[in-house]
């Protein structure tokens, strides 16, 4: 009995050297890798991911002692998005491609279901498509393959996407990309399927295309904020701390947009700084918050700048937090010109602490969440790390491939930051 005992004892303190022991770095990745797994749909608009998500966050603010506004860590809001959750399949000429690496469906599609011979327009013809069109038999198993190839008059190319919209209206339509697919979330939708197809998986000399491409718009999407805080010794003023958690969701069942570096590493940095300042009390009170639908346009942090839970000229700074993952090459500030004496601190702090490469500066962009406060004078810096993977708003933005080498250094450099402010 006396042995049990001791060797249970033992587990315990073994159990709590480790967790003592866990370097920021250990923390982001473990944090990553949940936010990035299959299980939050791609913290979307499909299975409800988005909202697991803020469930999520919202526990760890609660395990981190994060107190709340009027007694509530979520702030609720609706949006409206296009969805496909359920079927995504294309095939030419009777071979299937690959939801997400040979194709992706853009973010208006409609539905499109069936067999299309396909109708190919380009440099050649496009000029006088549309009068060749009046006098073509075009029938409802028609798909227009647009290929911009050689078009290099920007007026043609903008007319070129007028006109993919138009002929969404008549049937499916392809366009070609050469490179990769990146996506976003679309807040409307096309009568017809659109889609685009890697180049090196197409030409004039395929036939057919057949579709099963169903998407599912919804309107009034609940969605959230997560906002907790850490009471500090001086309460008149607010430091916040702010990263988007959502990201692409799912393309049909089988395909998901994991977000690794946008946004589950800011999220985790988020986190980590949540957790940190809970057992050391800072000098102001500190706010995190965890903004919804970022990827839809940067509508959470819009709504909140326009609902604030607490006068937004208490603030005085906020630092938004996204693609914290890398950090290679160092990291970048938007609004660096403009908020010079901060960012001459953040500089200088950098240098003297050898904590990362370089820290370099950029202008006012309406690129992240800080872009609102921004806008209503709030003093704000958006930040985001440099070099590494590449991957961006595509199903290889992996945790696996995202290695948070500067996470500890960069979680260091934000500490001593807010530390001058």
């Amino acid at each position: 009995m006396l042995q049990n005992k001791i060797t249970i004892l033992i587990s315990f303190l073994i159990v709590g050297i480790t967790y003592n022991a866990q370097t920021p770095q250990d923390f982001g990745k473990e944090i990553v890798k949940t936010l990035a797994s299959p299980s939050f749909f791609g913290r979307g608009y499909v299975n409800n991911g988005s909202q697991k998500t803020a469930n999520y966050i919202e526990n760890k603010f609660k395990e981190y002692g994060l107190k709340s506004f009027n007694n509530k860590y979520q702030q609720y809001f609706n949006i409206n998005v296009n969805t496909f959750p359920t079927v995504v399949d294309l095939s030419i000429d009777g071979k299937k491609m690959i939801t997400g690496k040979d194709f992706i469906v853009e973010p208006v599609s409609g539905s499109s279901k069936g067999k299309y011979t396909l109708l190919w327009i380009d440099s050649t013809n496009f000029p006088t498509i549309i009068e060749k069109m009046k006098s073509m038999r075009i029938g409802s198993s028609t798909a227009f393959v647009l290929d911009q190839k050689g078009i290099h008059n920007k007026d043609t190319l903008a007319l070129f996407q007028e006109f993919k919209y138009y002929l969404s209206s008549l049937g499916p339509v392809v366009t070609l990309e050469d490179k990769k697919f990146t996506w976003s979330v679309g807040h409307q939708n096309a009568k017809h399927a659109i889609i685009s197809v890697l180049r090196t998986k197409i030409s004039k000399s395929n036939k057919e295309i057949t579709l099963n491409i169903k998407n599912k718009f919804e309107e009034n999407y609940t969605s959230s904020n997560v906002i907790g805080y850490v009471e500090g010794r001086c309460k008149k003023k607010y430091l916040v701390f702010s990263a988007h958690y959502d990201h692409l969701g799912m393309m049909g069942q089988d395909t998901y947009f994991p977000g690794a570096n946008d946004n589950a590493s800011g999220t985790a940095m988020l986190l980590y700084l949540a957790k940190y300042y809970s057992t050391h009390k800072p000098k102001y009170n500190i706010v995190f918050m965890s903004f919804g639908a970022e990827e839809a346009g940067i509508l959470g942090s819009k709504y909140y700048t326009e609902n604030p839970l607490f006068p937004l000229e208490k603030i005085k700074f906020l630092t938004n937090l996204d693609l914290a993952g890398t950090g290679d090459e160092g990291i970048k500030v938007v609004n660096g010109t403009i908020h010079k004496k901060e960012f001459k601190k953040l500089a200088k702090i950098n240098l003297e602490k050898k904590y990362l490469q370089k820290v370099h500066f950029r202008g006012p962009a309406a690129n992240s969440d800080h872009y609102w406060f921004t806008q209503k004078g709030v003093p704000a810096f958006f930040i985001y790390t440099l070099g590494g993977i590449k991957a961006y708003h595509d199903v290889f933005d992996k945790s696996e491939t995202l290695p948070l080498t500067e996470f500890t250094d960069y979680s260091k450099l934000l500490i001593d930051f807010l530390d001058k402010l």
